[in-house]
């Protein structure tokens, strides 16, 4: 089955959103805690917080944040902004490293400098980024026919696309508005969950 990553607000109240996060829990594979506002010791809080009620660590990434990662036992998602994949790999080879990709020749050399999976995209046009054009289906294939590790597909993905999405071979895709963004967060989650195949 097509694995769902959930990917958090970036301006979550931590307190506010543990119960959120619990009732999505069984409905997802992954949660990513892009958290850029947060301190270190507010996101390890909240990390160990989501671990007492129910998630386990290797349902979890930290995006950025290596030092977090390591400390709390988790995944990191690395990006444009964060340190390189070679560089963590060679000071924590047993981390988890996700590492976000938006070509072909950017996920060849995430793969190479040894990162786990590929978080790809944005696929549909997205309102988080109206000033940058969509990579589209056709990308999303390249990367994951020429590419051996699990990729993720993100970016405007919603559960009427599931469909094209799955025929792509991709491993999961990754949500942010359409679920926690949406007024009713467990039965958008739903709605992704019945379409997954």
């Amino acid at each position: 089955m097509m694995r769902l990553h959930l990917i958090s607000t970036g301006s979550i109240n931590p307190l506010d959103e543990i119960k959120t996060f619990q009732s999505l829990q069984p409905y997802t594979d992954q949660l990513h805690l892009r958290e850029p506002n947060l301190s270190a010791a507010e996101l390890l809080d909240l990390i160990e917080a989501l671990l007492a009620h129910g998630y386990s660590p290797d349902q979890l990434t930290v995006h950025d944040r290596v030092d977090v990662a390591h400390v709390a036992g988790i995944g990191v998602q690395l990006t444009r902004r964060s340190l390189r994949v070679r560089d963590v790999r060679r000071h924590f080879p047993n981390l988890v490293i996700g590492k976000s990709v938006h070509s072909l020749a950017e996920a060849l050399a995430a793969e190479a400098e040894g990162a786990d999976r590929l978080l790809y995209g944005h696929i549909y046009p997205t309102a988080s980024k109206p000033d940058v054009p969509p990579r589209g289906i056709d990308a999303l294939k390249q990367v994951v026919t020429f590419t051996t590790k699990p990729v993720i597909a993100i970016g405007g993905i919603t559960p009427e696309r599931m469909p094209e999405i799955v025929a792509t071979g991709v491993t999961g895709i990754a949500v942010l508005s359409g679920i926690l963004g949406h007024s009713d967060p467990l039965a958008a989650v739903k709605h992704y969950q019945g379409v997954r195949v």
